[in-house]
């Protein structure tokens, strides 16, 4: 079969090489030749090979032969080396025209930038029986450059959902009559690209064969700052907003289509510069805090300033039951009185301590919002008990809390001077 399929490439090779005239043909013959040898590979591989049927018969004797170890014969490259190669642009990466079955791909073009019919020095990457890899070292001469009419380029091309292309950055995609199309990319190239939504591309085609659409390149994805678009702020309302945005430089920005910017949902994040810490300086004169209280109800003019006075009331006991995370702020106070100061908690558990002190308390203050019913409860039953006088303050700021205290010890002082007690 494969005799056959010999044949026939030589037929159709000898049949073209007939009506070669021209450059022009001989570069589409070679390009002719290189489609009919891979037609060739191909069947070779998939044609299964025939292995003749060989009757073995055992030996009478066995004969034993020294035969001696020949080593492999090493194949030497029939293509001679050039100083320079003709660079050849193909519709995905490009080949040199003296080197069969070479390929230069698509990144090393993009980064020589490379032209059709450049003359370039290159180098071996990788090789096979298939193809050899090169690299490109150097461009050589830009005489020969002509751009390839044949292969159109889409640039920048947006991947929609599902891998559908209708559009690049600056517009829809147009045929060669300017009739809208588009593209819906191979299960294949999108798992080979990794193409995800938003991402840009370009495709390339033969003209006058859109069967040969494909994709060749990709870009990196990028986040764009999108334009803005300033307001008109004069009074003439008949103008009307354009679309450009005029920078420092004088220099003007085309505003991107609206869905071009909503699918850059990725925006980079700026680093933010660590900030000194500022050290804070001690006030050189010490400020007096000011302590008022007011009855609720009462206009802020009527606000008592005066400071309390608790030197009548030395030698005295005062509980206070509730906000315990303010009771050294409270000691601090009525240390400098001469009050002796008993701080309770606000829970239950704590307020039972009250039983132990009534005998000898002269005055009880509960701060409301900050104890529980339980306890409170527990206190007032106390109070009541002992004839102690006692009071619910609802925590409005420390004045509103001394000047209760001070009422309540000056009821005690009063009692005492009625009974006599000291």
């Amino acid at each position: 079969m494969m005799q056959q399929i010999v044949e026939q490439a030589k037929t159709l090779i000898a049949g073209k090489m007939n009506i070669v005239e021209t450059v022009e043909e001989w570069d589409l013959l070679l390009e002719e030749i290189r489609g009919i040898d891979e037609w060739v590979q191909l069947s070779r591989y998939y044609t299964p090979a025939v292995k003749p049927d060989i009757v073995r018969s055992e030996p009478d004797e066995d004969v034993t032969v020294d035969q001696p170890i020949v080593p492999p014969v090493q194949i030497s490259s029939v293509l001679k080396p050039r100083y320079a190669y003709t660079f050849v642009r193909e519709l995905k990466g490009g080949s040199v025209r003296e080197w069969p079955n070479s390929h230069i791909s698509e990144s090393e073009i993009r980064q020589w930038n490379l032209e059709h019919g450049m003359e370039i020095r290159v180098q071996i990457m990788h090789q096979d029986t298939r193809r050899t890899t090169l690299e490109v070292l150097a461009v050589v001469a830009t005489d020969r450059m002509k751009p390839l009419a044949e292969r159109i380029v889409f640039e920048k091309c947006i991947v929609k959902n599902h891998g559908i292309i209708e559009s690049t950055i600056e517009g829809p995609l147009t045929d060669e009559t300017g009739k809208p199309f588009y593209y819906a990319t191979p299960v294949d190239d999108m798992r080979f690209f990794h193409l995800k939504e938003g991402q840009l591309v370009d495709l390339v085609m033969w003209k006058g064969h859109p069967e040969t659409l494909t994709i060749a390149w990709k870009y990196p994805f990028q986040y764009e700052e999108p334009a803005v678009q300033l307001l008109d702020v004069s009074n003439d309302a008949s103008k009307p907003v354009t679309s450009a945005v005029q920078t420092t430089e004088g220099a003007t920005v085309k505003k991107r289509p609206e869905r071009y910017l909503k699918q850059m949902k990725r925006k980079a994040k700026i680093k933010q510069e660590r900030k000194i810490r500022r050290i804070r300086e001690k006030k050189s004169e010490s400020l007096t805090p000011l302590v008022t209280t007011s009855v609720p109800g009462q206009p802020i003019d009527f606000v008592d300033k005066e400071p309390l006075d608790f030197a009548s009331f030395e030698g005295m006991r005062l509980v206070i039951v509730g906000n315990e995370k303010q009771a050294p702020v409270y000691r601090t106070f009525f240390e400098k009185t001469g009050i002796e100061l008993i701080h309770l908690s606000g829970d239950a558990q704590s307020a039972k301590k009250i039983a132990s002190l009534a005998k000898e308390t002269d005055a009880i203050v509960v701060v409301t919002s900050r104890v529980s019913h339980a306890a409170s409860a527990h206190v007032i039953a106390q109070a009541k008990k002992h004839d102690i006088p006692f009071a619910m303050e609802r925590l409005d700021g420390r004045r509103s809390l001394y000047t209760a205290c001070q009422r309540q010890l000056e009821k005690a002082r009063l009692n005492q001077l009625k009974t006599g007690k000291s």
